[in-house]
Parts: C-alpha cells; structure tokens; sequence
C-alpha cells in the first residue's frame, strides 16, 4: 500500500469534481465487481478502504483524468481496458496513462517510442502499427512529468491553478502563492465577495483571489 504523504488523496467525490467525470464512473472503474457481473475493475487504487471508505493517489487520478478524455474522444471501454493493461506491461508501470508516452488521435491510443538510433516514432498500442508523430497531436499539454520516472508530477488543472501531490496533500492551489483555492473562495464567500480584503489578509494580489474563486465556481457548476 502507497503512504499517502506527498501523494495525493481523493475521494471519488472530489475525483469527479476535478475531472469532470460522473462520481459513478469512477466508482465503476475502481471498485470490484459481483461474479454476476463478470467484469473486473479496470484501476487499482494505490490506497486500500480505510472503513469502508476508498480513496485515490495523485497518479489515480490522472489515470482517471486520461481515460475520461479517451472515452471522451470514442475510444471503447474494451479498448480502453486492453490498451491500459498492455501499456502496463510494455512500460513496466502501474500507471500507464500518467506516462509521457501517451498520445491519441481520437480513436485510438499511441505510445512514443525512440529506436535505437533515436528515432523517434509513435505505434498504436493494439495493432503495433507505427504512425508519424507530426499527425498527431497530444491532450495532456496541461500536466507536467518527471524527467527520470516519466509519470505525471504536477496538473496545471486552470489558469495560475496547479494540482501537485507533494504540496497540501494534493488539493488544488493558487501556485504562485501556494494557497489552496478552497481556502482563498472561502474567504471571498465569507467577507461578502471582496476580493481586496482576502488580498490584503494573504498579502497576495486580487487576480490570484479571484482566480481560486473562478475555479471553485467552475467546479461547482
């Protein structure tokens, strides 16, 4: 079991929240099924129930984030399911889809790969058919990587909005002061909207105020 400390933690609530994916889906995609069902969950989360209770690491939830986007863009759950198992084994990771690697055109899912000359080239994770990289172009512009493990380090979810496991167990803040945004469009809510009076108290400038404020309504929407 993952120690959650400079991880991440999210329950499937929040998860849902901050990927805009239905709380029941993620459910669906964590948790075991009945041997009626004959399906298997397609995720294990890195955490184990603590009482009953499930929640997810940073990486999870990228994961999630990724197969969301997938889904939304047509790729199948069966294909979505093979090419996560696949990619688990071709990049020796339990984290496939908070690789670097990952690339779709809307269809289907591709990975980057270096020959050994340096080359580099993309093959589609099923077929294994190679593609040119200039026709493709890939949807995590957002989320930045680890130069040595290649998995997802920080989410820049929204403008001056960053989501990183090692500061404030992961919850979204305001990164150039480091605030979390719940706390900063809390403070706005509570002093009847002004952004100045929260500006002064944190001695930051209103625009990073307002820009929690903007994405805890965005969330809330």
């Amino acid at each position: 079991m993952t120690m959650i400390l400079n991880h991440g933690v999210y329950g499937f609530t929040e998860a849902a929240r901050l990927t805009g994916l239905k709380r029941s889906r993620i459910r669906e995609w964590f948790s075991l099924r009945t041997p009626e069902q004959n399906h298997k969950p397609i995720f294990a989360a890195e955490y184990a129930p603590v009482e009953g209770n499930r929640a997810i690491s940073f990486l999870d939830l990228i994961d999630v984030f990724v197969a969301g986007q997938l889904r939304e863009q047509g790729v199948s759950l069966q294909t979505l399911r093979k090419v996560y198992q696949r990619m688990r084994v071709g990049l020796a990771t339990e984290h496939p889809f908070s690789r670097r690697e990952l690339l779709s055109d809307g269809k289907k899912v591709f990975m980057r790969w270096a020959d050994e000359e340096g080359r580099q080239f993309l093959e589609e994770v099923l077929s294994r058919c190679r593609a040119f990289p200039d026709l493709l172009l890939p949807f995590l512009e957002k989320i930045a990587y680890d130069e040595v493990s290649r998995l997802a380090k920080r989410w820049r979810i929204a403008d001056l909005v960053v989501i990183d496991p090692t500061i404030c167990f992961g919850k979204p803040i305001v990164e150039p002061v480091g605030i979390p945004t719940a706390i900063l469009a809390a403070a706005y809510d509570a002093n009847e909207q002004d952004a100045g009076i929260v500006a002064d108290w944190y001695n930051i400038q209103k625009r990073y105020v307002m820009a929690a404020v903007e994405f805890e309504q965005r969330l809330a929407a």
